[in-house]
């Protein structure tokens, strides 16, 4: 049996021992029999890789334990690409952390296992834009916090796009043509890496979640069910050709460089775009303070007016529902759902708050200010408000799109990416 196999039958296992411990948001008989004043050290995962996050979240811990003495935090970081598993590992040992990084959305299987506790009725919630509310749902439940939205569009640098002579594109073929400008001029296009996740994502993610799936709603949920193929989705093989062109532009290291590395080389001038999140203006900032940088949207197609931009909830936390400590991991969700947690994290991630749209960092980068300036024409589409793919699935396309991007351009083929992507889901259902 594989791995994962194994995992998903240790979670059956474990579910109708979750549900019999019940899920209960009673403060009265979750606190697992600890005191006000009892010393409680709240255990947390997340796979954060982005400094100005981490600092971030330092800073909220430490406040936090400021305010409440009693209770300190051992924080505990885990790979991004080992995440899901390493979750579902400790969910299967009965041994689920007190406060737990990732969306419910996107680690369906946990979430069926009761892992997570149920934040439907719980105050903080309620501080929740409600738009924002169906990202962290599953089957009419709130399990998760989100702190803060995810845009994504394309972060360029102003100084060479001006060295270069190329405005900012507004259509598809006019973002193509810039590339082949900045590149006749020896400035490479677009910095990536195809190596972290974190990066070759974000490359796609504007397009493979924006416009077409504006125009395909839930399509990976059809593609989990087995209703649809890639070469059926309308606009799918036009996506799979935009990746392969972009990519083109990008830096010749991309395979060998990190996501840091990455945001490294455009930060210090070495490429003029970078096809983006949000959450990355820290990174980027730290590497370079004072650069002269904006953003725009991501054009999918040639019609400038139907462009739109993909957003999602980003940075969210959830409660383990076993966890003996629920009372302070309620406490600081609750603080990190205050005006004063929500500001302590918009001033360092520099992000839009997903609890208040009155929560604004106190000195907003520009970058910042571009992203929300676009995100407030409403031309959006909530990429989240049903699961994306997850499991199998997720790690098969990124497989499989990881080994075409690290190919050869001049020898890659599309259609046989289709085709492969295709056969590999069409075996993940029938193993289902």
């Amino acid at each position: 049996m594989k791995k994962s196999g194994i995992l998903l039958s240790s979670l059956l296992l474990v579910t109708t021992l979750l549900s019999a411990c019940g899920n209960s948001t009673d403060s009265s008989s979750a606190s697992g029999g600890s005191g006000a004043n009892d010393k409680v050290t709240l255990t947390v995962t997340h796979y954060m890789v982005e400094k100005p996050k981490v600092d971030t979240f330092k800073k909220l811990t430490d406040r936090f334990t400021e305010l409440n003495p009693n209770i300190t935090f051992d924080v505990q970081v885990m790979p991004v690409d080992k995440y899901n598993d390493n979750i579902k590992m400790k969910v299967a040992a009965s041994d689920v952390p007190d406060i737990i990084f990732g969306r419910p959305q996107g680690m369906v299987d946990i979430t069926k296992a009761g892992a997570f506790l149920d934040l439907t009725n719980e105050p903080f919630i309620q501080k929740v834009n409600k738009d924002y509310l169906p990202n962290v749902s599953y089957d009419g439940k709130v399990y998760g916090l989100p702190t803060d939205l995810m845009t994504n569009a394309v972060i360029y640098n102003k100084d060479l796009f001006k060295k270069a002579g190329v405005e900012v594109p507004k259509t598809y073929s006019e973002l193509v043509k810039v590339a082949q400008t900045l590149q006749s001029k020896d400035i490479t296009p677009f910095a990536a890496s195809w190596k972290d996740g974190a990066s070759y994502m974000s490359f796609m993610w504007p397009d493979m979640w924006g416009n077409l799936l504006k125009d395909n709603p839930d399509y990976a949920g059809k593609m989990m069910a087995g209703e649809t193929t890639f070469a059926a989705i309308p606009g799918y093989k036009d996506f799979l050709t935009r990746v392969n062109t972009l990519s083109s532009f990008a830096n010749k290291d991309a395979a060998d460089i990190d996501y840091d590395r990455s945001l490294q080389y455009f930060a210090q001038g070495k490429a003029a775009m970078d096809i983006m999140g949000s959450f990355a203006i820290g990174t980027i900032r730290s590497y370079n303070p004072e650069g002269n940088f904006g953003v725009f949207m991501y054009p999918a197609t040639d019609t400038p007016e139907n462009n739109v931009m993909t957003y999602s909830t980003d940075d969210t936390w959830m409660i383990g529902a076993q966890s003996k400590n629920l009372d302070a991991a309620k406490k600081f969700l609750e603080f990190m759902a205050s005006d004063e947690g929500a500001q302590i994290w918009a001033d360092g991630v520099q992000t839009l708050s997903a609890i208040s749209a009155d929560i604004k960092p106190a000195k907003q980068d520009p970058i910042s200010e571009e992203f929300q300036t676009i995100f407030k024409t409403g031309k959006v589409v909530n990429n989240q408000v049903k699961p994306l793919w997850y499991g199998q699935y997720d790690d098969t396309w990124q497989k499989d799109l990881t080994f075409f991007l690290v190919s050869d351009p001049a020898t890659r083929s599309v259609d046989e990416l289709l085709q492969k992507l295709d056969a590999d889901f069409a075996r993940i259902n029938k193993m289902n």
